[in-house]
């Protein structure tokens, strides 16, 4: 199929929704990949040069605020975005199209910019809310490097709007790099200027790195012909649509976020390092869904939105039942694993310089209880954008403001008896209850959706994970992986084998207990060999 735009004929990627979406998770993987190594060396280098202690708790705090508006506000830009920049383009209008992208983008640089300003003002209130439990000199430090930190609002917003454009046509490969390229900025920060310019300077850093997150993507954007515009087109009805979108988009989004600033308001009174633990040990556990989830939503995003501008809704379930099918396959022994190993993988990334043992403990505690939630979270994203896709907003409001509700109230109850770990199940439970709501939601509007099929595959590949997950377990201890005196260079490679080993346990479980995305992927593989060869 060719699509014609100004006599000229951009290419739409080739073959079924479904094989478009493996061939570009593919791809958008394997720079995941790099941007989540590159994100655990920069989480290595601030944590050997600051620790786990009141600095890195207000950089940590001061770093919320912002990323949560980037987060949710460019995202949400980019979510209502790409449905109806979608449907233009099925229409062959690509100008339409393009016109509006420019007046999104437009819209969301103002006022990401009025909210820095904003920001920068509201600093001081802002942080009370947040970490109300914080002494004197850290809620000073923290409403400075907020300050600092709201500068990269527009940047991030643009930078992200550009990804969701890129994407809707097909376009992976630099957005998918942009995040590793930021990464880089923040690592050269710490290792050049952390020692000279201390927390600060790593605040300026982290700006630097949302520029060149956005400044990476922009030579892409000719490959679509794309034209900009300096409009606003605040009358266009797309655009009017997209504004009416983005309030229910934004807090639906902000669900995770929401979670993670309920842990900061009770654990900035708890013990000190209590939130520098539960972030650690959040961005540990979430390296899969960096990793695996997001290079999978991200790939089926735009075949979501395509296959709905069609109406071809059973194409667009068997997308969505493929898709869950995919990150059980990833996520559910990455969960095991991460249970069976917690210890020696925080010590492994994160005990050097002033992370001390007990930082390591106090992590390994939230990567314990944030793990038993870690399905649910990679099932909310794909649920969340088949909703979009079908131009529907509402569902997803509802139950995740329900699903934050429940959270501060698991926070309540459990922090008394198991302090900030309380918050890390917290997390989980309320999570579990929110993916279930999302699917019993979205199956009464699609209901071709194989629910029974998929129950079925993820009991499969549970009991494959369990069963590696206690395997290596085992071998760990038989391997001392467990022992505090462990060499950090023995360590890594211990740990390496047992992880390779894991993935060939769980692959051949898998396999035993016929897990049909076991035999989607070894196919693909094999076809793709068969081209290389």
């Amino acid at each position: 199929m060719a699509t014609k735009s100004n006599g000229k004929y951009a290419r739409v990627p080739a073959g079924t929704p479904v094989a478009r979406m493996a061939r570009a998770a593919s791809i958008v993987l394997l720079l995941n990949l790099l941007s989540r190594v590159l994100g655990f060396v920069r989480d290595a280098s601030i944590a050997a040069r600051f620790g786990a202690g009141p600095a890195t708790d207000a950089y940590l705090v001061a770093y919320t605020i912002p990323y949560f508006l980037q987060t949710i506000l460019g995202m949400a830009f980019v979510t209502v975005m790409v449905p109806v920049v979608t449907a233009y383009l099925v229409r062959d209008d690509r100008d339409q199209g393009w016109a509006v992208a420019s007046a999104v983008g437009n819209w969301t640089f103002l006022i990401m910019a009025l909210l820095a300003v904003a920001g920068a003002g509201l600093a001081p209130w802002l942080v009370q809310v947040l970490a109300p439990g914080f002494a004197a000199p850290v809620y000073d430090l923290t409403v400075k490097l907020t300050r600092i930190m709201f500068l990269s609002l527009p940047f991030m917003g643009t930078g992200m709007l550009i990804s969701g454009i890129l994407n809707a046509g097909y376009i992976f490969t630099s957005p998918a790099l942009a995040p590793a390229v930021s990464n880089l900025v923040i690592i050269a920060t710490v290792v050049f200027a952390g020692q000279a310019f201390g927390i600060t300077g790593l605040a300026v850093g982290t700006v630097l790195s949302f520029v060149a997150y956005m400044a990476i993507q922009l030579p892409d954007l000719p490959r679509l012909q794309f034209r900009y515009t300096w409009r606003l087109l605040a009358h266009h009805p797309a655009v009017r649509q997209i504004g009416r979108h983005l309030l229910p988009v934004s807090l639906s989004l902000a669900v995770v976020q929401l979670y993670l600033a309920t842990n900061r308001f009770f654990a900035s009174q708890l013990v000190p390092g209590s939130i520098t633990a539960l972030d650690f040990g959040n961005r540990l556990v979430t390296l899969p869904l960096g990793i695996f989830v997001a290079s999978v939503t991200t790939a089926i995003f735009p075949s979501l939105a395509e296959q709905a501008a069609r109406q071809e809704r059973r194409e667009m379930a068997h997308l969505v039942d493929r898709g869950l099918g995919l990150v059980a396959l990833t996520i559910l022994p990455a969960a095991a694993g991460l249970i069976a190993l917690r210890e020696p993988l925080v010590r492994l990334v994160f005990q050097r310089g002033a992370f001390d043992p007990r930082a390591t403990a106090m992590t390994a505690v939230a990567v314990l209880f944030y793990s038993l939630g870690l399905l649910a979270q990679a099932m909310h994203p794909i649920l969340t954008r088949a909703f979009y896709a079908l131009q529907d907003v509402g569902v997803p409001v509802t139950t995740g403001l329900f699903s934050v509700a429940l959270n501060i109230l698991f926070s309540y109850l459990l922090v008394p008896y198991l302090g900030h770990g309380g918050l890390a199940l917290a997390n989980s439970l309320a999570a579990s209850l929110y993916a279930l709501m999302l699917y019993l939601a979205l199956y009464r509007r699609l209901p071709e959706l194989k629910a029974v099929t998929l129950l079925g595959t993820m009991l499969r590949t549970g009991l494959a994970a369990l069963g590696m997950g206690l395997l290596v377990w085992l071998a760990g201890r038989g391997l001392a992986v467990f022992a505090w005196s462990q060499p950090l260079l023995g360590l890594l490679i211990r740990l390496t084998g047992l992880i390779a080993t894991g993935v060939f346990i769980f692959w051949g479980l898998a396999r035993l207990l016929r897990v049909e995305e076991v035999n989607f992927i070894s196919a693909m593989l094999r076809r793709r060999l068969q081209r290389v060869f």
